[in-house]
């Protein structure tokens, strides 16, 4: 497997968490988060940069509106890589990784056990549009040099590829609602109820219409990253739900 990628946890935990990143997002960035939710979980976990992103090789220019499909199927090739079947297998997706990880989940149901979602997107909403469009004229005052950090001299490209593809008017009509039935593991569903990327029909329409059962958790006074903005009450969640498995 050529992705940069980094396994975490004890091995010899019967669960695997695999972390998904947002659209801006690389290992780094998770900072110490997965390691936490490993360690309180008593689960191996698995973070890794997709194609383009962080320390991961690969261009983001010019990138298909099935990006997050395709972000399906290279997820489905790091399962095939790098995990033993030995494990029970959960998905841990944020923004942009949890439409991946809901992605994944309704094509191959039987490989998950079961499934997290950070503030992900199943439609495109005037929110999310919106709030994209706000982070342009940020992103040109410097606001968002900090990438350079996670991403090196593509951290432009990052960036572009995210603002690009989402105010592109061929995405408007992007949406997964019609694969949900086929989510059949239980979920954990968590928005920030301030969240500036998105309603919360978007947790409506994740828990209305997949199988499995559905938990969800809102935190008040949050935006669009709960596992920073409220790791505590997040972490106590991931901990609940995750235990009976």
């Amino acid at each position: 497997m050529t992705l940069n990628h980094v396994f975490i946890g004890d091995p010899a935990a019967k669960k695997l968490i695999i972390f998904l990143h947002e659209g801006l997002g690389s290992i780094a960035q998770w900072k110490a988060f997965p390691a936490l939710v490993c360690e309180v979980t008593n689960s191996y976990g698995l973070v890794y940069d997709r194609r383009g992103y962080g320390k991961s090789h690969g261009s983001l220019v010019n990138r298909s509106i099935n990006y997050l499909e395709q972000g399906a199927e290279e997820l489905e090739e790091v399962i095939a890589t790098l995990i033993p079947k030995n494990y029970d297998l959960f998905l841990y997706g944020h923004s942009d990784g949890g439409s991946i990880a809901l992605i994944y989940s309704a094509n191959h149901p039987s490989k998950i056990t079961g499934l997290i979602t950070e503030a992900a997107h199943v439609f495109v909403e005037d929110i999310t549009v919106d709030g994209v469009r706000a982070a342009l004229p940020y992103f040109h005052q410097g606001k968002f040099d900090g990438l350079k950090k996670y991403h090196g001299e593509r951290f432009q490209e990052v960036f572009f590829a995210w603002n690009n593809i989402w105010l592109n008017p061929k995405f408007r009509n992007w949406n997964i609602t019609e694969i949900l039935h086929k989510i059949t593991c239980p979920q954990l569903i968590i928005q920030g109820k301030n969240d500036q990327y998105g309603s919360l029909k978007q947790v409506d329409t994740i828990t209305n219409q997949t199988t499995g059962k559905s938990t969800e958790f809102i935190p008040e006074k949050c935006n669009h990253a709960p596992h920073k903005e409220n790791q505590k009450e997040t972490l106590l969640q991931i901990t609940q739900f995750l235990k009976d498995f």
